[in-house]
């Protein structure tokens, strides 16, 4: 198998090192580590990974520091709001263009097929169809 080649049981092992799999999976990724040489690769290097990292102190970061991010954060989502609210106005506005054109089309229609007196119009009953089609 080259380099590149992943197995399926790859992606659980992360879950299986740090506990997250139920005793189903967690067994069955046990057992398959026993044989497969691409997981035991990927063990061993996140473990040399995980060891590398667990040399490093975990350092408080001072608070101006967390409240500056905080800052930066919420303007930017009031900004990235303020950039999205043109295209939501659009939208509606599009929307309410199509509704109130409808209902114009069926209001003008009501008022073009009935006559003053409120009975609606009735068409002759000579048409071209029936001219040609029924000899009339």
């Amino acid at each position: 198998m080259s380099r590149n080649e992943k197995c399926k049981y790859s992606k659980k092992i992360n879950a299986y090192i740090d506990g997250e799999l139920n005793e189903k999976e967690f067994i069955k990724v046990r057992d398959h580590l026993k044989n497969c040489h691409l997981c035991q690769n990927e063990l061993r290097e996140i473990n040399r990974l995980s060891e590398f990292l667990s040399q490093y102190k975990d350092e408080d970061v001072p608070e101006k520091i967390n409240q500056r991010i905080l800052d930066a954060v919420k303007t930017l989502s009031e900004r990235n709001f303020f950039y999205r609210l043109p295209g939501k106005v659009i939208k509606l506005s599009i929307a309410a263009s199509v509704v109130l054109a409808f209902l114009s089309g069926i209001v003008l229609s009501n008022i073009a097929f009935t006559s003053a007196n409120g009975s609606t119009i009735e068409f002759g009953q000579e048409t071209l169809f029936s001219m040609y089609y029924e000899g009339e």
